[in-house]
Parts: structure tokens; C-alpha cells; sequence
């Protein structure tokens, strides 16, 4: 009896994923699954910032699709300034899929370390509507001689 390795017949249940096969030419099969999580085109990659970054899009209102997001973030200290700083927090805001309402939270906190080894990183689920953008802001930046503490800012919106 031969066997007939396909990623298409028959058709993965609902909310399942097919192993896909490939082989070496060789004969040699091997069979993965492709991630359960999709990156989507939207995020945010910054470095050398010197102020609060104002409310920014992750996903614009024209490109939202309802449903559940991780939304992970990481902001470093990537030049001191010497006489202290603050790293600021990273603010999402979307409505809510399940009642409409503007929500906001602070994925991560401010941080006054002032040095290369400050950063802080946070993850979000988050459950949207179309209604309204998915967006993220900073607020906190402080630096003892202005404009001097530099940092770097990196999110990663995942549709779930």
C-alpha cells in the first residue's frame, strides 16, 4: 500500500493546521507546521529618539481587522545622559471588540536607570475593533540636559 503525504487532502479541521511535507529528493520526508501566530505588516522600529513619541499607528483604521493581537514592545536607554534621565513608558490604545470602548495601558513603565542597561519590554493581548485605530504613544521622557538620553523603541504586532 503506497502512502500520499499531502498538506492539502484532506483539509485541516476548523482551527486546525496541516503538516506541510517536503522531501530532499533523496527520499528523505520530513513534515512541519507552519506558526499558529501571524506577523503583521505593522510595527514600529525606532532608534536615536530624544522626546515622548506622540500617538502613533500600528495598525491604521483602514487596515484593522477585528480580532485578538500580542502586541510586544522593547524600549532601551541607548545614550545616557550623565545627569539623569528617565526611559518612558509605552502606552497602547484601541477600542475594544467586545464593548466598543476606547481602552489604553501602559505596556511597559518609565525608568529612571539612566544608563546602557536600562530598557524594559512588555507583552499586550489586546482584542480590537474596527472602530479605531491600534496605536501606541511614550510618555515620560525626561533628560537632565535636554534632548541628550537617547533611546530605542521596537514593537512587534502579532494577529493571533
Amino acid at each position: 500500500m503506497s502512502i500520499n503525504l499531502s498538506d492539502t487532502t484532506p483539509a485541516a479541521p476548523a482551527g486546525s493546521t496541516n503538516v506541510k511535507f517536503q522531501t530532499d529528493g533523496s527520499g528523505n520526508v520530513s513534515g512541519y507546521v507552519t506558526s499558529a501566530v501571524e506577523l503583521t505588516a505593522n510595527g514600529y522600529d525606532n532608534t536615536a529618539q530624544t522626546a515622548d513619541i506622540g500617538t502613533t499607528d500600528l495598525i491604521p483604521i483602514a487596515d484593522v481587522v477585528a480580532g485578538r493581537y500580542r502586541v510586544s514592545a522593547y524600549i532601551i536607554v541607548t545614550t545616557p545622559d550623565g545627569g539623569g534621565s528617565t526611559l518612558p513608558s509605552i502606552v497602547l490604545t484601541w477600542n475594544d471588540a467586545d464593548n466598543g470602548a476606547a481602552q489604553s495601558v501602559a505596556i511597559t513603565p518609565t525608568n529612571t536607570g539612566d544608563s546602557t542597561t536600562t530598557f524594559e519590554d512588555g507583552d499586550q493581548f489586546v482584542s480590537i475593533d474596527v472602530s479605531a485605530p491600534l496605536s501606541f504613544s511614550t510618555t515620560g521622557y525626561a533628560s537632565t540636559t535636554p534632548a541628550t538620553m537617547q533611546f530605542a523603541i521596537h514593537i512587534t504586532v502579532e494577529k493571533l
